[in-house]
């Protein structure tokens, strides 16, 4: 009877222990990625004052006294922009905003595969430009997920100061890296059944070599220099999971600080595919050799889209000191509105979700667990953004969205657009890509402007939070 016993257990221990090394010879574990510098880059996303109000009971370390470079650059483009040349710049319409003088802020939201309508806004931009500068005086860029790819790339293709030869390559890496000829040139999608072995139903190998091809091929440094020398500052956000705080990582310091190129792909790689990684959908990032230990760190978009609040708070105080308040001598804000830098944010995604009659009929888990993420994705989307108008109550914010993507005629060579279940489909990828063409060529272009704060509301809104 006892040697039964230890039979049994010695079984269940090779068993397990024979699970265990499947699992990491198929790379059914984290995706772990070494960057022993990764941390020195990390920067805290403190979260504004009303969100402070509401954790007053909770003991949280906000680490203010570490420094913000993001709030730094925000309140350097204020005073740039209260000189003379630049306040005096003429306000343009819609078609014509992202060619104005005025400094601009670039925000890239989430979305995985709809980051092809980013990747096609911004080429046909490029295309039609004179210079090849899709947009002019672009001086941060942020991004979540999706747009953390879109944005190490746009930091060169959209500076000025770069050779036109070196952001059209930029360019053309963006429009290759949205343009998958399958589904697994970008994850390893076994589906949800597979998550309990895998721990995700995606694998993301694929994903690791297109960035790294994106940024590396075939050994050639070039976008890794122009990346370092960029004079753009490209920021990308992501949550740490064991503490679910939000943190977002300089990208030119990344690369500045890498002892050689390979390491500098790695920054790259873990600080992209940490902002994409998706829990349950998508494998587990670990960035290994940190100072503090290895790090899992999650999608940014699970806490939020575009990042920014208490760096628009520092500005916001900036513009203040720089215009005046608005209650006091100056109540339509113009003079705020004048020194505040240009926001462009993309929705690399729809603003709604389509009616799912089948749900009514349906309780699977997956289909229920599905539709009801992405509700919530999309919701928190859209609160993020309208959120920047309310810590941004003067400045001009241009926003895009990848709605009407359903009705537009496409002109793409795909024969089947629809979007289905894959992960990364690529005929639905080329319409996304074309519907950025559409929206740039179409009257009007692609931007609108969101609406401001009418001058009591943001009077009263500027005394409840200096009061």
């Amino acid at each position: 009877m006892f040697q039964t016993i230890l039979i049994a257990i010695a079984t269940i221990a090779a068993l397990v222990v024979a699970f265990l090394l499947l699992r990491k010879w198929l790379n059914w574990g984290p995706q772990e990625i070494p960057c022993a510098h990764f941390h020195d880059h990390v920067h805290h996303a403190a979260p504004n004052r009303f969100v402070r109000d509401i954790q007053r009971d909770a003991v949280i370390d906000h680490h203010d006294n570490e420094p913000d470079p993001m709030a730094a650059d925000f309140k350097q483009m204020v005073t740039r922009s209260a000189a003379p040349a630049l306040k005096s710049a003429p306000r343009p319409v819609a078609e014509f905003a992202a060619d104005s003088e005025r400094e601009k802020i670039l925000m890239l939201s989430g979305g995985g595969q709809w980051g092809a309508y980013g990747a096609g806004l911004f080429k046909t931009l490029h295309d039609r430009s004179a210079n090849g500068l899709a947009m002019k005086n672009v001086r941060i860029i942020t991004g979540i997920s999706t747009g953390s790819l879109q944005t190490i790339l746009l930091m060169v293709a959209l500076d000025q100061e770069a050779k036109e030869e070196t952001r059209r390559y930029a360019m053309e890496r963006l429009e290759w890296g949205y343009s998958p000829a399958k589904e697994s040139d970008v994850v390893d999608n076994k589906g949800m059944f597979q998550m309990l072995l895998r721990g995700a139903q995606a694998g993301t190998g694929p994903l690791r070599k297109r960035i790294r091809n994106a940024v590396f091929e075939n050994g050639d440094a070039t976008m890794l220099e122009a990346i370092r020398d960029s004079s753009i500052s490209g920021y990308i956000g992501f949550v740490e999971a064991h503490c679910g705080l939000f943190h977002y990582v300089d990208v030119r310091g990344l690369v500045r600080d890498a002892p050689d190129w390979e390491s500098a792909v790695d920054a790259l790689c873990a600080a992209t595919m940490a902002s994409s990684a998706m829990p349950v959908f998508h494998q587990q990032l670990r960035v290994t050799q940190c100072k503090d230990g290895d790090r899992s760190l999650y999608d940014g978009g699970v806490r939020r889209s575009v990042f920014f609040e208490r760096a628009m708070e520092a500005m916001h105080d900036e513009v203040r000191r720089q215009a005046g308040k608005p209650e006091d001598s100056n109540p339509s804000g113009n003079e705020q509105e004048e020194v505040t830098p240009d926001f462009f944010v993309v929705r690399n995604g729809p603003t709604v979700r389509h009616p799912d009659p089948d749900l009514d009929m349906n309780d699977g888990p997956l289909a229920n667990g599905q539709r009801g993420y992405d509700l919530l994705v999309n919701e928190s989307e859209i609160g993020a953004i309208a959120n920047l108008r309310l810590l941004n109550p003067h400045g001009r914010i241009w926003v895009t969205t990848a709605d009407g993507y359903d009705s537009f005629d496409c002109q793409c060579d795909h024969a089947d657009c629809s979007k289905e279940s894959e992960m990364f489909k690529p005929g639905f990828m080329a319409c996304l890509r074309d519907l950025g063409r559409h929206k740039v060529e179409r009257e009007g272009g692609p931007w609108w402007e969101m609406a401001t704060l009418d001058a009591r509301s943001a009077a009263e809104g500027h005394r409840h939070q200096h009061a």
